[in-house]
């Protein structure tokens, strides 16, 4: 069974959206289950366009957040009728009219451009006490109920924000129990991929008993397979606590391909783990240096 967690919940929008009772009423909801911050690198980067600071690596910053596909934003954006009102009735220590509503266009902007993010959600309208805990129950399905199979449909979304259909440096991380029921046999025979897929995992065998014939990286159950392929780097660290699996994808075609490697390198994580035994979680990250739609991108 296939687990994925959000690394953290960010609550973004701008002063006098309800953040902070966003935060709390998700807290009391969930029990604490998750790292929640109110602002982060998006409320960095509006300010700097506020006072008309150096964007650069504020830019970068939030790309960083946001395409690292565990981390969840949640963009409270109500109408800035709504925001008005709340100032005319309790103000603001920092902001007045002109301010608030130059703020709201910022991040208005943001929505535009990013809005449409699988793991962005943006919240129109004053959020009532069934609003909270559908909000808190998204996220609890999230984590329950996703399956390999959604992974590619993400990477889409996240490809579809950017002008040129290409997001460098996309990734996400997930869990297995060991099971590793999430694997479809039927695409590793995908006529396009199957040869090649055939040869990662010839190659990672040999190397694998190449390590036990000599005992190098035995003791330390370390296996690394690399080439300049697509699938160019799969790194297995076996610890008693974690089974560890880092993939690295230098270019990966994220509509016609990316389901069939993200189905091979489950795949290939559970032919490491029954080689070597294991009875312990398996920890799955992959970075996919290159996530495209468009065929022309090397």
């Amino acid at each position: 069974m296939v687990k994925f967690p959000i690394e953290k919940i960010i609550i973004e929008g701008p002063d006098l959206a309800g953040k902070t009772t966003l935060f709390n009423k998700m807290h009391e909801i969930s029990k604490f289950r998750w790292n929640i911050q109110d602002r982060s690198a998006l409320s960095m980067l509006i300010y700097a366009k506020m006072y008309n600071r150096d964007t650069f690596h504020l830019v970068e910053n939030l790309k960083k957040e946001l395409f690292n596909l565990n981390n969840q934003i949640v963009l409270l954006l109500p109408p800035f009728e709504v925001l008005s009102k709340r100032f005319q009735k309790r103000g603001d220590p920092i902001q007045n009219l002109i301010s608030l509503k130059k703020l709201h266009k910022l991040y208005a902007e943001f929505e535009e451009e990013y809005g449409s993010l699988p793991n962005v959600t943006v919240v129109k309208k004053e959020i009532s006490d069934l609003g909270y805990i559908s909000i808190v129950g998204r996220y609890l399905g999230m984590e329950r109920n996703t399956t390999i199979r959604q992974f590619p449909n993400m990477c889409v979304n996240s490809a579809n924000t950017q002008d040129n259909k290409e997001v460098v440096g996309l990734r996400f991380t997930y869990f297995d129990d060991g099971e590793f029921t999430d694997i479809k046999p039927e695409l590793l025979e995908y006529e396009g991929e199957k040869e090649y897929y055939d040869r990662i995992e010839e190659q990672l065998r040999k190397k694998i008993a190449n390590n036990h014939s000599s005992d190098q990286d035995f003791t330390s159950r370390r296996i690394i397979y690399h080439d300049d392929s697509c699938i160019s780097l799969a790194h297995f660290l076996i610890r008693d606590q974690m089974f560890d699996a880092k993939f690295f994808l230098r270019s990966s075609n994220v509509k016609d391909t990316l389901k069939y490697d993200i189905n091979f390198i489950h795949y290939l994580t559970s032919v490491v783990y029954k080689i070597y035994e294991c009875n312990q979680p398996v920890k799955i990250e992959v970075t996919l240096n290159s996530a495209h739609i468009c065929d022309r991108i090397d």
